[in-house]
């Protein structure tokens, strides 16, 4: 009974972390995605990994998806995967004191502006759902829609860029380097999920 308290209060204090680390990613990017380089705690990623999965709960009852949520989740792991292996595999090139450990914890607090882009698309789907009219309001919306996104892209690319900084090691145009590569290998590939209608938009 006390490993279960001590258990149960080492997991809501793993929880708390995530939601003081996820504030500070949001305004202070650089030491925030310091600190994170530093964490050990695995329940952190196991709430991260879990806020996903309801994600992908949630999309499967609200929108007509072919495949079933377990399923994408799936995909979402093996993407998960392969882009750390990527960057650990190439980032070893340049830089043989990678750890595994650390990029593991980077790019899964990276996923911040993803969930927050995909969990308020699908608020607007379920209060707002297509087809949109052509209204002052309409308009109103798109533009709102369109400055968000793009915010949460740029956000996304500083924390993709932090992850790697701080996981390698690595200088500025060494990373920018192994981004276009990364990219040029992503891209057909997320074409193909895409094709396949697992995912419209990349899920990294």
């Amino acid at each position: 009974m006390v490993f279960d308290k001590k258990k149960l209060a080492n997991i809501t204090v793993s929880f708390i972390f995530v939601i003081r680390n996820f504030f500070f990613l949001i305004f202070f990017p650089y030491k925030g995605m310091r600190k994170i380089s530093l964490e050990k705690d695995y329940w952190q990623i196991v709430f991260i990994f879990l806020l996903v999965f309801i994600y992908f709960k949630l999309a499967y009852f609200l929108r007509e998806n072919v495949y079933p949520a377990i399923f994408t989740f799936l995909i979402f792991l093996v993407n998960f995967f392969l882009m750390i292996g990527f960057f650990y595999i190439l980032g070893k090139v340049f830089n043989r004191k990678i750890k595994k450990r650390v990029l593991f914890f980077t790019f899964s607090y990276s996923l911040l502006p993803t969930l927050i882009w995909f969990f308020t698309t699908l608020f607007f789907y379920f209060i707002l759902p297509p087809p949109r009219t052509f209204s002052l309001a309409g308009k109103i919306f798109s533009i709102f829609f369109i400055t968000f996104s793009l915010t949460v892209f740029f956000w996304k690319l500083i924390l993709f860029y932090l992850a790697i900084r701080f996981s390698t090691g690595l200088s500025f145009f060494k990373i920018v380097y192994l981004i276009f590569l990364f990219f040029v290998w992503y891209t057909p590939y997320s074409v193909l999920l895409y094709y396949l209608k697992i995912f419209r938009v990349p899920f990294i």
